[in-house]
């Protein structure tokens, strides 16, 4: 696992920069600035793209009022450690249409609130997380990417030979195979589901019928 110098120096490396950063909390080089002016914003669009296993966390909401408006019943605090919600749990592994909870995020005067028809609502989020050394290698990498291509012109004069979008279609590679690997880990329900519904076309498709 990576620390967020480690990352960064990656990225420099990807741009052909052979120095590398010591501290990228102290360092002045023009190498260490950059990184950390896009740091943030580069590790936070990459946990937005894609819902990270390390980065998931359920929480029940804080209430804050009932019937904020004339369409929503109840109104929740957004968490300050939330880069999006996913979904309000229902009840439900694979959520269906029918399932599946409305809600709409809105700014009042506390800040992001989220409204919804959900009492006790709970939700999984992608939380943003500050400890690099929590982050899979997967997401170093892709962070590596993503970074390069936010710091690209400023350390390499402008750009001249586009290597901003050469980083962008190997952080889109990175988060494909990491999308791939997430999918590995997880026995969903979703593939039981297909696998019924498979069954059933089979079925019925050769004119077999159902005693009820």
């Amino acid at each position: 696992m990576s620390s967020k110098t480690e990352i960064s120096n990656m990225a420099i490396s990807h741009l052909g920069i052979g120095k590398e950063i010591a501290n990228l909390e102290s360092e002045k080089s023009e190498e260490a600035k950059a990184c950390r002016r896009f740091y943030e914003t580069a590790k936070e669009g990459v946990l937005a793209d894609l819902d990270w296993s390390f980065a998931t966390k359920f929480v029940t909401l804080n209430l804050i009022e009932e019937n904020p408006s004339d369409e929503w019943r109840y109104c929740y605090k957004y968490p300050v450690d939330c880069i999006n919600i996913r979904r309000i749990i229902s009840g439900r592994r694979i959520d269906t249409k029918e399932s599946t909870i409305p809600f709409r995020i809105v700014t009042d005067t506390s800040g992001l609130v989220i409204y919804t028809d959900q009492s006790n609502a709970e939700i999984e989020y992608t939380r943003n997380l500050t400890n690099a050394g929590l982050f899979s290698s997967e997401f170093d990498l892709a962070l590596s990417f993503r970074l390069a291509s936010l710091i690209g012109a400023r350390l390499t004069g402008g750009d001249p030979f586009k290597i901003k979008q050469d980083m962008l279609i190997q952080y889109e590679i990175e988060l494909g195979r990491a999308k791939k690997k997430n999918m590995n880990e997880e026995a969903s329900d979703r593939d039981q589901e297909s696998d019924l519904i498979r069954a059933r076309g089979i079925y019925e498709g050769q004119g077999i019928g159902r005693i009820l």
